[in-house]
């Protein structure tokens, strides 16, 4: 039987899937980075490192064959041919999304509606996309280009980047009825991990966690409250996600603003598993 890894390239960090297991590291690939603007090289540098890890990693540990796909940040930039072309030089074929690919992976990665109506929400560095459906498919879907990254290089000031959250989400237009949201993505779940104190993080005792926004204003309040220095310090916190995750959090409630929402349910199951279920359905069809 032939054994597949799975590498997503995303705006914030790079993730392997192994053997039901992930695998993370951030390298902020959309640093700085604006929609048709350029990867920065530092950025293609330790993030085209970071993949070609994780894919010797994963052919040493018994991976036949190793998918890698790219999101926001590499669709988005002017550069981002020459950034795949980066990887192609080491033989590596990059799977670049459309909007509507990623958003379908991510809600087939996390539903568990059950034959309901169900949205997904995915928080990405550089974008976020919002998915409804059942079992049967989507009936809407929408990328939003805007994701934790770009707000924190937008700004650091709460309400500076309230303004702009509340700006850009009602770019989601008419959203259809759904009976509950789901999130995937490192923001949510790292909330959580700060919320309950979850060190090291552990990722079963995260998914299917449910989260308030009252709980998400407690969290974020407490987070812009502690000096970035001392952040890294907070039980929970990644190192790496000090200025990041407060942003994300700020994106989300204005999502949940937007669409009346009190509550949501974070998955740690997500477009890797979404992708992966795309990989084999096509090599089923053929």
């Amino acid at each position: 039987m032939t054994n597949y890894a799975y590498i997503d390239v995303g705006s914030n960090s790079v993730r392997l899937l192994l053997n039901g297991k992930k695998y993370l590291t951030n390298t902020q690939l959309a640093e700085k980075l604006v929609p048709g603007g350029n990867i920065l090289p530092e950025a293609a540098a330790r993030t085209s490192e970071a993949i070609k890890s994780f894919r010797r990693f994963a052919l040493d540990n018994g991976a036949d064959e190793v998918f890698v796909f790219a999101t926001e940040a590499v669709r988005s930039a002017n550069n981002g041919k020459d950034f795949a072309a980066l990887l192609s030089a080491d033989g590596i074929t990059l799977d670049v999304l459309s909007p509507q690919t990623e958003a379908k992976i991510g809600f087939d990665g996390a539903y568990c509606g059950r034959g309901v109506f169900q949205a997904v929400l995915d928080v990405g560095g550089a974008s976020s996309e919002l998915a409804v459906g059942n079992e049967k498919g989507l009936v809407y879907s929408h990328s939003l280009p805007l994701g934790a990254v770009r707000i924190k290089d937008y700004s650091l000031d709460r309400r500076e980047a309230e303004k702009l959250i509340d700006a850009r989400v009602p770019e989601y237009g008419e959203v259809p009825p759904f009976t509950e949201m789901v999130t995937i993505g490192g923001t949510t779940s790292s909330l959580v991990a700060v919320r309950d104190g979850i060190e090291p993080y552990d990722p079963s005792k995260i998914h299917l966690k449910k989260i308030t926004y009252a709980e998400m204003e407690d969290t974020v309040s407490r987070i812009l409250a502690t000096p970035v220095e001392k952040r890294a310090a907070i039980k929970g916190m990644h190192p790496q996600k000090t200025l990041i995750l407060p942003a994300g959090i700020l994106l989300v409630m204005g999502i949940m603003r937007y669409l009346s929402l009190e509550e949501i349910t974070v998955s740690e199951n997500d477009n890797l598993e979404g992708y992966k279920r795309l990989k084999e359905n096509n090599s089923a069809s053929l």
